[in-house]
């Protein structure tokens, strides 16, 4: 795999002080090389791929839930929007359900609360009630709704959207309305942009959380209380946001990324946070944190920077800070991990042929096992970029990823070997 070298990653860290020069050289620089390094072929894979909206281009969203339940029924998102522009706030997509074995959906509903990243936060609950945001026209509010997979029926609805959730226990909820003014990548449109002045307010945004069976909501954790956990003198001048919210296996704490800006240049912490008092812990601190995934009760595993400023997968104890650099990745970059066990898949970003890899690694002994290649097309990018994203099914047989090789933004599944 052409991977970028470490001189070439070390000259993009010195750029990612000035944003704006590092994407337009990151542009001009994998154009070139591609020249050079394009491969004969779109995609190679270990075993046949099953697709999803064959009509339309589809995608499941993140890569810390999995679109499928226990029974194999499916959730995916489908768009008549071409997916390499951007979301549009007066066009919607639909969330849609799909049975084993089906290949049109079997349940559908149009919402115009999404991106293409996390598309409407749709994920499932449990075996039978699934999950997703939606934009209420006639309050102006996000809310979530959620629906019977045996039914077919709305069994409840949310006045806040869902961000991460805890079965039918509670979820945790933020304000996507500051995420489009910081971070559109992963923000909504359809309300005005936060103002300066409502930006630099931290008492009394954050984190909510919400009972699901009562309704009942309340502000768990404020950017002011991050603020509080090590302050510097710096954030009396920055803007604060938080994002990636990812709850514990047994829901009593979560991982949160506060991300804060002083200008242009972004800098990230890692936190933390109990699930019943908002308490917080802070777990890095090195300027960089990317994305994380819980391996077991107290361990996660995250892309960040770590002890002497190494960008690389990191486990990190939660309970004593240690950190424990894992190497079985090192080389291939940042990635998006989902667990199974003792195993969990990953993929990269673009290389200079512009594939992405899907591995499988298991994160106790290191072995690494490639399921595919994929290409990326540049006319997907920035906020329309199409992360693979992979996610394993209940079972672990299966993997389900989004990808572009096709020209088109789909949803895919691949059979694992035994």
């Amino acid at each position: 795999m052409s991977s970028f070298n470490p001189l070439e990653r070390a000259i993009a860290r010195v750029l990612s002080k000035a944003p704006f020069l590092k994407a337009f050289a990151k542009l001009v620089y994998s154009r070139l090389v591609f020249i050079s390094h394009r491969k004969p072929y779109r995609h190679q894979t270990v075993s046949r791929l099953n697709l999803f909206g064959r009509d339309r281009e589809s995608f499941f969203g993140y890569y810390d839930k999995s679109p499928a339940n226990k029974e194999g029924m499916v959730l995916c998102h489908l768009s008549n929007i071409h997916t390499c522009n951007l979301p549009d706030e007066n066009n919607s997509i639909d969330v849609a359900l799909f049975s084993p074995n089906q290949s049109a959906a079997v349940w559908s509903a149009s919402t115009f609360a999404y991106n293409w990243q996390q598309g409407a936060r749709l994920h499932w609950l449990d075996s039978s009630k699934f999950i997703y945001n939606d934009f209420d026209d006639t309050e102006k509010k996000y809310i979530s709704k959620v629906i019977s997979s045996q039914t077919l029926m709305e069994v409840k609805s949310f006045d806040y959207p869902v961000q991460d959730s805890f079965g039918t226990d509670y979820f945790l909820s933020l304000n996507y309305r500051r995420l489009m003014a910081l971070r559109p990548d992963y923000g909504y449109r359809n309300l005005t942009i936060m103002s300066d002045d409502e930006l630099k307010t931290c008492d009394n945004d954050g984190i909510w959380r919400v009972d699901y069976q009562t309704g009942e909501t309340d502000l768990l954790v404020s950017l002011a209380n991050m603020c509080e956990v090590s302050p510097k003198p710096e954030f009396e001048h920055a803007l604060h946001k938080v994002n990636h919210v990812m709850i514990s296996p047994d829901g009593a704490q979560f991982i949160v990324l506060h991300r804060y800006f002083i200008g242009l240049r972004r800098f990230d912490r890692l936190m933390l946070a109990d699930s019943k008092s908002g308490a917080l812990k802070l777990l890095s601190d090195y300027g960089m944190v990317s994305h994380c995934v819980w391996v077991d009760g107290k361990t996660i595993l995250a892309y960040m920077r770590g002890p002497a400023n190494k960008d690389a997968y990191w486990l990190v104890d939660v309970e004593s800070g240690i950190f424990k650099h894992f190497s079985s990745l090192d080389g291939l970059g940042d990635g998006h991990p989902h667990v199974h066990g003792d195993w969990f898949v990953a993929d990269t970003y673009p290389d200079k042929s512009r594939m992405q890899s899907l591995n499988l690694v298991n994160w106790k002994t290191g072995e690494l096992k490639k399921l595919g290649e994929y290409f990326h097309g540049f006319e997907y990018g920035g906020e329309s970029r199409c992360d693979l994203h992979p996610r394993f099914s209940p079972d672990g047989k299966k993997v389900y990823f989004d990808s572009v090789f096709s020209g088109k933004r789909q949803l895919y599944e691949l059979e694992l070997e035994d």
